[in-house]
């Protein structure tokens, strides 16, 4: 069960509102606090009359405005929608941390290393992918993104690193890791042929159309000066 607790920003309500849920006996299994005045709470399912009575005492807590039950939490339905993109994507996609351990991999990382993802969990990058020093990379702390080449079960990808900050407490970006991204060279030559075959076919029909329309130009030309000269004969 999670709810949602509308609140305005008062020294010592959070404090008041876990006493509650210790006084009840409920079990907190997450708590996350929003700076626009929301506090979010999870804990095990409750029964009809207590839920409500929980409700009620927290709605007469001093600050708090509203209450009401939601179905994830915000750190919980940002992983949703990231596993989704992850899933949705073509390509394979690591997250590494800091020492260049897999954290995070989707589907088609797992078919390219023909590894379920606890066991990719257990390498490095670096186990994974040949031909570059990702250790050496985090720790020169780099701002930007690097492309790199690599070879991987004989196959040729250009591999995009991309360096992850997170902002801290004192405001200061750290590195955290990496989101290492594959793109297949074939797959990648393969959509470049595609776009390009639309505007061939239009120049091939353009110059096909360029004969006709020559023979327009010379038959009209023509005609006009047949016009002319019987204008000036008459």
């Amino acid at each position: 069960m999670r709810l949602e607790v509308f609140c305005e920003d008062r020294l010592g309500l959070t404090r008041e509102l876990l006493d509650l849920l210790v006084l009840r006996g409920i079990d907190l299994r997450g708590i996350e606090i929003d700076p626009i005045g929301r506090i979010y709470l999870n804990f095990a399912e409750l029964e009809f009359e207590s839920f409500s009575s929980l409700m009620a005492e927290i709605r007469r807590i001093a600050g708090v405005t509203d209450v009401r039950t939601v179905p994830w939490m915000p750190s919980e339905r940002e992983h949703l929608a990231l596993s989704a993109l992850l899933e949705a994507l073509p390509e394979p996609v690591l997250s590494v941390d800091m020492k260049s351990k897999v954290d995070m991999a989707n589907p088609a990382s797992c078919q390219l290393f023909a590894q379920k993802l606890d066991r990719l969990r257990n390498h490095t990058a670096a186990q994974l992918i040949n031909g570059f020093n990702f250790l050496r990379w985090l720790e020169s702390e780099p701002q930007d993104s690097h492309n790199e080449h690599v070879v991987i079960n004989g196959q040729n990808f250009l591999m995009e690193i991309t360096p992850v900050y997170l902002q801290d407490e004192n405001d200061q970006h750290v590195l955290t890791g990496a989101v290492v991204m594959l793109r297949s060279t074939i797959r990648m030559g393969r959509q470049l042929q595609k776009c390009r075959r639309p505007g061939r076919q239009r120049l091939q029909s353009n110059c096909r159309r360029q004969p006709e329309n020559e023979a327009c130009c010379r038959t009209g030309a023509e005609t006009g000066d047949a016009k002319r000269a019987a204008a000036d004969y008459g």
